[in-house]
C-alpha cells in the first residue's frame, strides 16, 4: 500500500476505536482488568476493545502488528510493520480524566527512523493528528507546526515525572524551576502532538521508561511539524521495535530551545545508548 492509503486506513480505524471506547468511558468499571499485555502492564477492558478494532482493520492488509497488548502478530513474510498503542493514557481513562488517545504508526523497517506514516487520535475530542514522512504534519487535515518560542524562561514544557524515582526528580528539578510552566497530562503520544501544533514548547521524558509503541506515531508527527527530537545526549533518537526496550528523549519546538533544555538535563555524548 502507498503511504497515503495507509494514512486513510489508519484515520478510519482510529475513528472506529473512538466509537468503541466512548460508551465504555461512561460506564462503571472503567478499570476492569482482563489480563496482562505483552508489554508487562495489566490490560483493562478498554485497552483490549480498542486493540480488537485496530487488529480487525489491519487484518485485511499485508502487515505485521506490534501492539502493546498482543505483542507481535500476523503478517509473516512482509517487512511492513504497524506499531500500535490502542489506548495511551489508560490511567486517565480509568479515573475519568478526559485525556487519552490511540496511536498507530506504519514502518517499512525495524527501527524508529523507518516510520513512514503516523496517526494519533484524541479519543475524547475526536481530533486527529497525522503525518506521512516528508509531507508535513496535520491536525484534522490542516497543516500544523511547532511554536517559535526560543526562551526557556517563557516556555511551557511537558515533563514526565511519573514513577521516575527521587534521582529523576532531582535531575529534573532545575528544569521545572527554569520554565514558565511545567505540565504533564498523562498520555505521552497526545502530549507530543500538542507540542507539534504549538500548544506546548517541549516535552521531556528522561525516566528510561517509555515504550516504542507510545512514541512511534507521535515521533513522526512531531518531527514533520518541525520538532527537534533526540536522546538525552543530544544524539539522534532511534530504537528497534521491541517491547522490552525503554527510552528517554527530549523533544523541543526548535534548535535554540532544545539546546537550552539539554544544558539543564542532558548528559555527555556516549552517556547512554538511545537505540534499543
Amino acid at each position: 500500500m502507498k503511504p497515503e492509503e495507509w494514512e486513510k486506513l489508519l484515520l478510519s480505524a482510529t475513528e472506529r476505536v473512538r466509537g468503541r471506547v466512548a460508551p465504555l468511558s461512561r460506564k462503571g468499571g472503567r478499570g476492569r482488568t482482563v489480563g496482562q499485555g505483552a508489554s508487562g502492564d495489566r490490560t483493562i477492558y478498554a485497552d483490549k476493545a480498542a486493540e480488537d478494532v485496530i487488529l480487525k482493520a489491519l487484518s485485511r492488509a499485508e502487515v505485521r502488528v506490534l501492539s502493546e497488548e498482543a505483542g507481535l502478530v500476523g503478517g509473516k513474510g512482509t517487512a511492513t510493520l504497524a506499531i500500535v498503542d490502542p489506548l495511551d493514557g489508560s490511567s486517565n481513562f480509568e479515573r475519568g480524566i478526559p485525556f487519552y488517545c490511540t496511536s498507530v504508526a506504519i514502518a517499512e523497517g525495524d527501527s524508529l527512523d523507518s516510520v513512514a506514516v503516523g496517526v494519533v487520535r484524541d479519543l475524547v475530542t475526536g481530533d486527529v493528528y497525522s503525518a506521512v514522512r516528508g509531507r508535513g504534519a496535520r491536525k484534522n487535515g490542516r497543516e500544523i507546526g511547532t511554536s517559535r518560542e526560543t526562551e526557556l524562561s517563557k516556555a511551557v514544557v511537558g515533563i514526565d515525572l511519573s514513577r521516575g524515582g527521587r534521582g529523576n526528580a532531582e535531575r529534573l528539578a532545575p528544569l521545572v524551576g527554569a520554565v514558565k510552566r511545567q505540565i504533564h497530562l498523562g498520555a505521552n503520544a497526545l502530549e507530543l502532538c500538542y507540542m507539534a501544533e504549538g500548544r506546548s514548547d517541549a516535552f521531556v521524558d528522561v525516566r528510561g521508561r517509555i515504550r516504542i509503541t507510545d512514541l512511534a506515531a507521535a515521533y513522526l508527527i512531531a518531527a514533520e511539524a518541525g520538532a527537534v527530537i533526540t536522546g538525552t545526549d543530544g544524539r539522534k533518537l532511534d530504537a528497534t521495535f521491541d517491547l522490552s526496550h525503554r527510552l528517554s528523549f527530549v523533544a523541543s519546538a526548535n534548535e535554540n530551545l532544545h539546546k537550552q533544555i539539554l544544558e539543564v538535563v542532558g548528559e555527555p555524548r556516549g552517556g547512554g545508548a538511545q537505540r534499543g
